[in-house]
């Protein structure tokens, strides 16, 4: 036993309830019970219930009458080496009936063709972008029974036509043959693909599964039975993982068929639930209506079929339509055995399309022959990389709505009827009501974008209104003409894209048990027989829907049109504004500061800080199992002050005790945290280690501080302050990050309300981001800077003005740093006020909190500083104008023209393959770019402007920066006087980096200075 991997007890607890050889009465579990004065209980396996109250953990072990068959403390485990009593089975085994050994989930190599034909394939799944994913699920019918009738000799062409037809990135195929891998593997268009199994079928099972990618992906395996198995497949798709598993569960042909699908389920998601990233399950499940839909809802997945047709059986198992099926069947009933379902965080991969294929004879076959006795299903999944997360914690409000508006000319006979029997004539237009309520009307234009992409794959239709019909009320009547559409069911499908965009508006969706209605009103009467009696002939109208509207109400006033957005088009930044159709960005009428600020530096949704507190909370779990006890966590930074945005790190310090080895903390976490993680590096030679992980998308910096046993992060900070000698000093940098932010916010709390200054601070970043002064490394400023000099001018806020909205305290965040003498520190503590300023070293010194002060702006330089002050002068003019209402508030967040800015440029690039080095490349840069940078305004007399952050173009990275020459001088003089200095500077700062990648053929950087035409033309893309 030694050497055997111990099953846990939910996975021996599993095996003993679907293999139906044994006898699941036979067995006993003992728990711990915490309630009870007797520690140990015991209870038939048959009566646990697996989910629940008492956790897996509490199980100790599992017995077979006397004989104890799982025991957790003496690490034993019979069931998984098949020795179990006679007593456990059902009958007596044969040789052949010896039970199968349980597999875990267990790499497998994947294959691709070459020159030498098919080859495993060593390729690394990299991350590739992609917008939408087709995926396409296959029971192929293998030709074990019938075969005569089943004719698998004419199928196999035409099973891999509808399969080339499908056009899909992923193909999951169940019942797979030796010759229907032989047939695949010799067509043109398989071998773009990579597949799952060895081209000579040595792993290919009985009902064999196979999964054909375009894309690299990597591959384990589960075997449930020794001829049951589930594959799963990871691709790295946009920065992030996706796990495509394909099952065939067991059928009803088999025994115990609901509890082995439960089972093999359970065992899966289980699996999946341990993988960071997105997941979906594609293949034959089994099952008809909602056998597994509890457990498939609370592990997170959606049905896409359910998703996208709410109405419609979709059927992929039809003995009264396909003769193959009728020849299968066991009961003769209609199923929708083959699904695919998706689970994705925060919306990011959103289903757009999904059909039935093969679902035709064979036209070549004679008679009735389909290629199998299952149809395919088909589906498309768009990745949106501006996820809707944030919309859908907004909640709806009945101002606003989003429907389909007739257009003019086919008005005058709706409103005819409308002006005699409706009411709500003079609040609505004629419009097919989508979605009501609706976001509020601050947050359209994000829905209009978001709307926008979805709609590019819905194509236009046509409606016709064909005549009345009502809707009975309590008490009343509403009229409506009734749409068609051509295609059918074209609304639906509409209507279904926008709910899956905003599924908590979704009152159109619950109004009947029928689901969604699509209806046109035109009055209100007393009883259905009135309506009758009453409404005139009808001729039927017919018009082209082309978009759809975003309307809403202010106050008392009729709903307008705010935002046309159009089918069927890609539309990357804009959406259609009704009555103009014209591409816009901002439309003043709608544009607020506020609105600005969010689209520019958004906060978390609900969505989003929930998927955080989780991450935190596996990380927490994952301290705790080293630490042997609760961690004291503690956020640092952004996320300390309440303003994370969805791109920000999550930092994290933990206090450990000081005879523990920091680095060996963080080694062991990282261990207990692989299987969890993206990716994760100890740094050691950073300025504080830490831990960088990547969990589901989040970027997790984890870093510790060494506490004696009595202190207390929540203590005064005057006392944590003298207690300074007692931490060793990486230890006291990590706690400083905690204490910096919350003296932020102990000095704005008086002055302003805390969420005033989180909106402000995230306008002041949005604002330094968008005119390119954003930065450390670059000689600007960082968030950190930003957030004290925000703190400091809400501190210096005049207590006799009332108003502290977001537009006086920006006005007064720019006017106090355009006119503010920069030979006094800004700081928010008096030890920061007496830090002594000096020159060159503090150009503009913006002064931490907590002893010893230091300039947290240190890398601000001579011409930094300028650029710097400048863009705080116009800043303040730009608020100014936009208070008196001349401009708007977007002028303030114009982008930098950064090529305007200067005469010249110095170029240093490096042409990169490998992208880990490529990392270490940028980083090198970024790291000593403005010394560089200082070198040259010292040694000569030139302004320098760098280009914040390294500029990728494919395979090449570029750090730029821009000259500024003085005003009024000859440049081809100044050249001919300074541009020797400037080669040999550039070419000493070439020589550092190519020597520290010396080995490392692959990377050579150089440097080119060129004016403003030469630039344009030879890097056009920077």
């Amino acid at each position: 036993m030694s050497n055997q991997k111990m099953a846990t007890s939910r996975e021996v607890y599993n095996r003993i309830l679907w293999d139906a050889r044994l006898d699941r009465h036979a067995f006993t579990i003992g728990y711990l019970e915490r309630t009870s004065e007797v520690k140990l209980r015991s209870k038939p396996l048959a009566e646990w219930e697996a989910n629940g109250d008492i956790p897996w953990h509490r199980i100790r072990y599992i017995s077979c009458g006397e004989t104890i068959v799982w025991d957790r403390d003496r690490h034993l485990d019979l069931v998984s080496i098949g020795q179990l009593p006679a007593a456990a089975w059902t009958a007596q085994l044969g040789e052949q009936d010896l039970p199968l050994i349980a597999t875990p989930f267990s790499p497998k190599p994947i294959y691709r063709y070459g020159s030498q034909g098919w080859q495993p394939s060593d390729e690394l799944p990299e991350s590739v972008p992609s917008s939408a994913l087709t995926i396409v699920s296959f029971n192929v019918l293998c030709d074990t029974y019938e075969q005569e009738r089943i004719q698998t000799e004419k199928r196999i062409p035409a099973i891999a036509s509808h399969l080339r037809n499908c056009d899909a990135d992923i193909i999951a195929l169940q019942e797979v043959t030796r010759s229907l891998l032989d047939n695949l593997l010799e067509l043109d268009w398989v071998r773009g693909y990579f597949i799952s199994e060895p081209p000579e079928a040595s792993t290919l099972e009985r009902y064999g599964l196979l999964i054909l990618s375009r894309l690299p992906f990597t591959l384990v395996e589960h075997r449930y039975s020794a001829h049951k198995q589930v594959l799963v497949g990871t691709w790295q798709i946009n920065e992030r993982s996706l796990h495509v598993a394909v099952v065939h569960l067991t059928s009803n042909r088999g025994h115990n068929a609901m509890e082995k699908r439960a089972v093999q389920l359970n065992l899966l998601l289980d699996y999946l639930k341990t993988q960071p990233g997105d997941c979906a399950i594609a293949g034959d499940f089994n099952t008809r209506g909602d056998e597994q839909q509890d457990l498939l809802t609370k592990s997170g997945f959606v049905d896409v079929w359910k998703e996208l047709h709410p109405l419609e059986e979709g059927y992929t198992f039809d003995p009264h339509r396909n003769t193959l099926a009728a020849i299968m069947t066991i009961s003769n009933e209609a199923a929708r055995f083959d699904r695919i379902l998706l689970r994705a965080a925060d919306g990011r991969w959103l289903p757009r399309s999904m059909e039935i294929f093969a679902c035709e004879p064979i036209p070549e076959a004679e008679g009735t022959l389909y290629a199998s006795d299952h149809f395919g299903v088909r589906a498309v999944l768009e990745c949106s990389m501006q996820t809707t997360a944030s919309l859908r914690a907004v909640r709806p409000v009945y101002q606003s709505a989003v429907v389909v508006i007739p257009p003019a000319e086919v008005w005058s006979a709706i409103q005819a009827i409308r002006r005699r029997y409706d009411r709500q004539i003079d609040r609505w237009m004629p419009h097919i009501t989508l979605i009501y309520g609706f976001v509020p009307e601050e947050y359209f234009e994000e829905a209009a974008q978001a709307i926008a992409r979805s709609l590019a794959v819905v194509e236009p239709f046509e409606i016709t209104l064909s005549g009345f019909d009502t809707f009975e009320h309590r008490s009343s009547s509403t009229a409506w003409l009734r749409p068609v559409t051509q295609p059918e069911r074209a609304l639906h499908q509409l209507q279904a894209v926008l709910q899956q965009l905003f599924p908590q508006c979704d009152e159109q969706s619950k109004k009947s048990p029928a689901g969604f209605t699509p209806h046109l009103s035109v009055g209100q009467f007393k009883s259905v027989q009135e309506a009758i009696a009453q409404l005139p002939s009808w001729h039927p109208i017919s018009f082209p829907v082309e978009s759809v509207a975003l309307i809403s109400r202010r106050g008392d006033e009729p709903f307008e049109v705010r935002y046309l957005v159009p089918l069927g088009k890609e539309i990357k930044d804009t959406a259609l504004i009704a009555g103009t159709g014209e591409s816009f960005t901002q439309n003043p009428k709608l544009n607020s500061l506020i609105q600005l600020v969010s689209n520019l530096e958004p906060e978390l949704s609900q969505a989003q800080r929930e998927h955080r507190e989780t991450i935190l909370s596996l990380v927490a779990q994952a301290i705790a199992e080293c630490l042997g006890y609760q961690p004291s966590l503690h956020l640092v930074g952004s996320a300390r002050l309440g303003v994370q945005s969805p791109q920000s790190d999550l930092d994290v310090v933990c206090l450990i005790p000081t005879y523990m080895s920091g680095e060996q903390f963080l080694l062991s976490v990282r261990e207990r945290l692989s299987g969890l993680c993206d990716r994760s590096q100890v740094v050691k030679d950073a300025r504080m280690p830490a831990l960088r992980m990547q969990i589901e998308g989040v970027s997790v910096d984890l870093l510790y501080a060494c506490t004696p046993n009595d202190f207390q992060l929540e203590n005064p900070k005057s006392k944590i302050q003298n207690r300074v000698n007692d931490f060793d000093p990486l230890s006291w940098k990590a706690l400083v990050g905690c204490l910096e932010a919350d003296a932020i916010a102990d000095t704005v709390i008086p002055r302003i309300p805390l969420d005033s200054f989180r909106v402000l601070l995230r306008a002041t970043r949005a604002w330094a981001k968008a005119r390119q002064i954003h930065g450390n490394a670059w000689g600007f400023v960082g968030n950190f800077s930003i957030a004290l000099l925000t703190a400091w001018s809400c501190a210096n806020y005049p207590q006799n003005v009332e108003d502290a909205g977001i537009e006086r305290l920006l006005q007064h965040f720019f006017q106090a740093l355009a006119e503010h003498d920069w030979s006094y520190p800004i700081a928010l503590t008096e030890a920061g006020r007496h830090y002594n300023v000096r020159l060159p070293r503090d150009w503009m010194p913006i002064v931490t909190s907590i002893e010893p002060c230091q300039n947290s702006a240190r890398n601000v330089s001579r011409s930094t500083a300028e650029i710097l002050r400048r863009e705080f002068v116009r800043g303040a003019e730009i608020v100014e104008r936009a208070l008196a209402g001349e401009i708007g508030w977007e002028m303030l967040f114009e982008s930098a023209d950064l090529k305007a800015q200067s005469s010249l440029f110095l170029v240093l690039s490096a042409t990169i393959e490998d992208s880990d080095r490529s990392l270490s490349a940028c980083g090198w840069l970024e790291g000593r770019i403005i010394g560089l940078a200082i070198n040259l305004e010292q040694q000569i007399d030139v302004c320098v402007r760098p280009w914040p952050g390294i500029r990728k173009d494919q395979n090449k990275i570029s750090a730029i920066l821009g000259l500024e020459l003085p005003k009024d001088c000859d440049r081809v003089s100044w050249l001919e006087a300074n541009g020797a200095v400037i080669q040999l500077l550039a070419q000493n700062f070439v020589s550092q980096f190519n020597n520290s990648f010396a080995d490392s053929n692959s990377i050579a950087l150089v440097s080119l200075l060129c004016d403003r035409q030469d630039f344009g033309q030879l890097y056009p893309n920077l």
